[in-house]
């Protein structure tokens, strides 16, 4: 496909990338491997065959770089190939940092390039949990859909809310993801029943005659990490399995906040959660809805949660500033009753693979997006018989 003659830059933000280990002697020429491979892979499709530069970068290719330049990689002839390429007039962050040492080097290097050229940032991020949940219970509209939501203070909290919730108490990381970390807290005629999963996604339940013995085991778990805690809801489906609906919602070419597609997640049974990560599989939404109810009420429930993702995602935008995509998940009892459960600014697609149109709208989106904030600027970077005037590849 031929390239424009020019084109405005998008510069994605990466976490490390790993390398395939080559089977060939003499050493390890083989490709290096992304984060998020196929994601970025369409991403960077897509953008050429509309016009619009993009590479991919790691927070530590920034520091040592030029004014005019950056170190990173460019799909070409469908492999990752090193260069030096111009500064982003957009800036993509689908870094994941895991540790402070990460988050400190990432928001560095966001920094840096702000300094070195003021970018547009595509998406911004959203904080923990608790002060998401916070903004969105601001809302009169929204606040009835919100779970009630308490930050974890000890065991004397837990004993307060465990009388306010006798059904149960769930617990989570306010920065937490994939499901790791989670707890639910069970009053049996055993005795207290804690399971879910522990910090690698490992399935874990403990059970305690004592009460306070409970809240020690729960507050050594907890240890320095920021967690809520929240009523344990009966999100099961008619088999008992765990389940939630992710939605992706992003921002069209002209701006306005699209609802992408649904999904249904189904956690192993057992399992506490419904995440992909921890062992769970996904359907299509209104499919799923419909076994758990039937075709109507399935579509009144997408309808309402469509509307909930849509009012949600202007509220965190307007209070957090510009975000180009959200992954809202979303709990159902068995009545029929949703909960808006968590929101994710920098949301996977993995659960969206099955729908053909969500998966193509999923990757277009914030590339289209990405295009109309560019476009407020003047292109930078010049293809076709000048292009090594302004790529400096390195071939592996």
């Amino acid at each position: 496909m031929a390239e424009n003659p020019c084109s405005s830059v998008l510069g994605i933000m990466i976490s490390e990338p790993s390398h395939v280990p080559s089977s060939s002697a003499g050493g390890d020429d083989s490709p290096p491997v992304m984060p998020e491979d196929l994601f970025c892979r369409r991403l960077s499709r897509f953008g050429q065959s509309i016009g619009l530069f993009v590479y991919l970068f790691c927070a530590s290719q920034v520091a040592g770089g030029s004014s005019r330049l950056i170190n990173g990689f460019r799909l070409k002839h469908g492999r990752w190939q090193q260069g030096s390429f111009p500064l982003p007039d957009v800036l993509y962050d689908r870094s994941l940092p895991r540790t402070n040492v990460q988050y400190k080097l990432a928001s560095c290097a966001l920094a840096e390039l702000k300094r070195l050229k003021p970018y547009i940032l595509l998406n911004g991020s959203l904080p923990g949990k608790l002060d998401v949940y916070r903004e969105l219970e601001r809302d009169s509209q929204l606040s009835p859909w919100l779970p009630s939501t308490y930050k974890y203070e000890g065991a004397s909290d837990l004993t307060q809310l465990m009388k306010q919730y006798p059904e149960g108490l769930f617990l989570k990381p306010s920065a937490g993801s994939h499901g790791k970390g989670a707890l639910r807290l069970l009053r049996r005629d055993d005795g207290w029943h804690i399971d879910g999963r522990d910090r690698k996604n490992r399935p874990l339940a403990v059970i305690y005659d004592n009460w306070q013995d409970a809240c020690r085991w729960i507050h050594r778990f907890v240890a320095s990490v920021t967690y809520i805690v929240q009523p344990y809801l009966p999100l099961t489906g008619k088999d008992g399995r765990s389940y939630d609906v992710r939605v992706l919602i992003q921002k069209d070419e002209s701006g306005k906040w699209s609802f992408t597609g649904a999904a249904v997640r189904t956690g192993e049974r057992g399992s506490v959660t419904a995440n992909l990560h921890g062992g769970g599989s996904a359907q299509g939404a209104l499919e799923a809805l419909t076994e758990q109810f039937d075709s109507e009420t399935a579509g009144r429930l997408l309808g309402r949660i469509r509307w909930i993702s849509e009012r949600a995602a202007a509220a965190l935008e307007n209070h957090f500033g510009r975000l180009a995509e959200l992954g809202i998940d979303y709990g159902i009892e068995q009545g029929g009753r949703v909960w808006l459960l968590e929101a994710n600014a920098k949301p996977g697609r993995k659960a969206l693979e099955g729908d053909e149109s969500a998966a193509r709208l999923a990757v277009e989106r914030p590339i289209r997006y990405a295009m109309k904030l560019a476009a407020h600027r003047q292109p930078v970077y010049q293809f076709g018989r000048n292009q090594r005037r302004y790529i400096q590849e390195v071939h592996p």
